[in-house]
């Protein structure tokens, strides 16, 4: 009997397999939510013991599997976009036990838009022991809607990268410490990235005063106010501490020196109050750029001698008698029936179309009359459906089938239940299977409680190709373009866009989703500067595989058109001091439209006067009364006034043209409403 079916609650175990695709719309949107409703029952059931008549190890077994099947089950209706429907059934796990559930509620809460409600257990999950844990509170913080949240965010420049679900090793060397801490000190793991430029960030519940005399009796200097220091550092040493004169995110902000300030060898520890976290944050930072992870883990040497006593021609004659390797049998025989039992049977019928009689025909039939996993193909695109097939197995058996990453130290990529082995099972990658080789592997449980059959076949996944097509291939300016395509993976987060031909993928001067469907049409805008364009399509907003181009001409001309492409972010080695002019939050910016409705598709002009005139502002088209994150499409703008092109949702229904400066859709800054029937 499979443990896993046991211990779960009773009706349920179909509803925890949801890997594969979420379609949106109503139907399947009510399904997911039963589904994940149901899910988490388990929960609770992870606190109770194994049942009495089953094995420890086996049920341990079943509730990793639980857990998995659980976190895909959140992801998925994170990827689904409802916020409406998943919103309160993901914040009712995002502070599970489990920190593989946590880690994909946290990741979910980000792609569903949390707000200020949410600010309070982000800022416990931006303190997790777990390191994944952590880096999917920071991506939520990143996407809420809260400033405050946001700033929790900041204090980080990049998402920090999760090492796993395991326990953090230690943090720094103690050895390379020359201050004593507080007794409360908190190291905070967020910040861990900067340990390998000589920092070491931490939280105490003391007060700033408290914290800096803490450290000014150990220096046994004067403090000095921040900005006088400033004015004596030479550039090598200001460069290390030019961050924290971000009030914002450092606020009150004083340093404690240790040794002559203008040295390399000086050490500073800077006070200053942690908003984010409602305490006193430091940071002890070495001048000379240090690396202060602890050290690596240096195993001890294995003793690998095989002794006096081994007998190497018996160990390898046991070898090839274990393999089914047989000396007398033709060598070109031989290594096709051992290629056979590597790839677990696949080809033994071609094996028997060339060696009817062979030497291994035997071996090669009961290959065939057993039970086996067929697949239909060998290699596939990652926007291919896989068709798994079984054989010979036990009348009325299910099956955990599994995809193994043979590149990632078959690292688990996905689960499902198979309820009737009789019938085939499709499988949609969606284009989440990295090119690679992968192991498909299926646990076969008898209908009767035997031992489950163990069934293995390998296949290779190589990038898929998508297929774009329009009446024509030359524009007006702002003309809509309808855009027929096909092969795409089927994700929610598919697109195609209008990008300036020859620059990098990246960049774009408009585009839609594909609405989560393999095959149909989009309408785009073309852009108002005529040129020679490209239409691109890309899955699941992976620009680093480009799946489909398609060239394209506005205008008839080819002069080089005005599409902004967002500025490269600066290196992680590059200091940037704040902006005295950075936009004021009651900003507003004037926006007026051509019309008041639309057909569906129509070129819409927008003329707008009051952006900031940064690379990063930009115009989107949400639903009306829609939650300000949202967007169907959007245009970035660069000048402060001027005129921009959108094109019509498809959908008839009243919309809205939003205004953001610099990418941050926390504040709307401007909002006309017009509609389309």
């Amino acid at each position: 009997m499979n443990p896993l079916h046991s211990w779960l609650p009773s009706g349920l175990w179909v509803l925890f397999i949801l890997w594969g695709p979420v379609v949106s719309g109503p139907v399947v949107a009510q399904e997911l939510d039963y589904d994940l409703g149901s899910t988490l029952a388990m929960v609770q059931d992870l606190k109770q013991p194994c049942p009495l008549d089953t094995l420890i190890f086996d049920c341990e077994l079943a509730k990793g599997q639980a857990v998995a099947i659980l976190a895909q089950v959140v992801a998925e209706a994170g990827n689904s976009g409802d916020r409406g429907t998943f919103i309160d059934l993901i914040r009712a796990v995002v502070d599970d036990p489990s920190p593989e559930i946590r880690t994909s509620a946290l990741y979910a809460l980000a792609k569903l838009g949390p707000d200020a409600s949410d600010t309070p257990v982000l800022r416990r999950m931006l303190r997790d022991p777990v390191s994944n844990v952590r880096a999917g509170a920071w991506a939520a913080a990143s996407m809420s809607a809260d400033p405050v949240a946001k700033t929790m965010a900041l204090q980080i420049e990049d998402r920090p990268e999760g090492e796993g679900y395991g326990a953090d090793p230690a943090p720094f060397d103690p050895e390379q410490l020359s201050v004593d801490l507080p007794a409360d000190a908190e190291f905070l793991w967020l910040a861990a990235a900067s340990r390998e430029r000589g920092q070491l960030h931490f939280l105490t519940t003391q007060t700033v005063d408290q914290t800096v005399a803490h450290f000014a009796r150990q220096s046994g200097a004067a403090t000095e106010p921040f900005e006088t220091l400033f004015e004596t550092l030479p550039p090598e040493t200001l460069i290390v501490l030019i961050e924290f004169l971000d009030a914002q995110l450092f606020p009150n902000a004083q340093v404690v020196t240790f040794g002559e300030a203008a040295t390399p060898t000086s050490v500073f520890v800077v006070v200053y109050e942690n908003v984010a976290f409602d305490q006193t944050g430091f940071a002890i930072i070495f001048a000379d750029g240090r690396n202060l992870q602890s050290p690596p883990y240096d195993p001890p040497e294995l003793d690998l001698s095989l002794g006096e006593d081994f007998d190497a021609a018996a160990f390898d004659a046991a070898v090839i008698s274990n393999s089914g390797y047989k000396p007398d049998a033709p060598k070109e025989e031989s290594d096709l029936f051992l290629s056979v039992l590597s790839a677990y049977g696949y080809g033994a019928d071609l094996y028997l179309g060339l060696y009817p009689e062979g030497a291994y025909a035997a071996e090669a039939r009961d290959i065939l009359a057993g039970p086996r996993l067929i697949l239909d193909g060998v290699t596939y695109a990652d926007n291919d459906i896989i068709t798994a097939d079984f054989a010979n197995v036990p009348p009325g058996s299910t099956a955990d089938l599994s995809i193994l990453s043979v590149s990632e130290d078959y690292a688990e990529v996905a689960v499902r239940y198979v309820s009737d082995t009789a019938v085939g099972e499709a499988i949609d990658p969606q284009g989440r299977l990295l090119p690679g080789v992968y192991l498909m592997q299926a646990s076969v449980w008898p209908a009767d409680g035997g031992e489950p059959i163990i069934l293995r076949r390998d296949f290779a996944i190589t990038p898929g190709v998508a297929d774009l097509a329009t009446d024509k291939t030359d524009f007006g300016p702002g003309e809509a373009i309808t855009v027929r395509f096909s092969g795409m993976s089927g994700d929610s987060q598919d697109y195609v866009a209008v990008a300036l031909a020859g620059s990098a993928n990246g960049s774009f001067a408009t585009y839609a989703y594909t609405g989560g469907v393999r095959e149909g049409t989009v309408t785009l805008q073309a852009p108002t500067t005529p040129g020679s364009y490209e239409l691109r399509a890309f899955f699941r907003e992976d620009e680093s595989v480009l799946r489909a181009s398609l060239p394209i001409t506005v205008g008839g001309a080819a002069p080089l058109p005005d599409v902004v492409t967002p500025p490269e972010p600066p290196a992680a080695d590059e200091v940037v001091a704040p902006s005295p002019d950075d936009p004021a939050a009651d900003a507003v910016v004037a926006l007026t439209l051509d019309k008041a409705t639309y057909a569906p598709g129509e070129a819409i002009t927008i003329t707008y006067t009051g952006m900031f005139g940064d690379p990063w502002d930009y115009l989107a088209i949400a639903d009306a009364g829609s939650e300000i994150w949202s967007r169907y499409s959007h245009v970035y703008t660069g000048p402060r006034e001027g005129t921009a092109t959108l094109a019509a949702p498809t959908a008839p229904g009243n919309y809205e043209i939003r205004a953001f400066f610099r990418d941050d859709d926390s504040i709307l800054h401007g909002m006309v409403t017009f509609k389309v029937q």
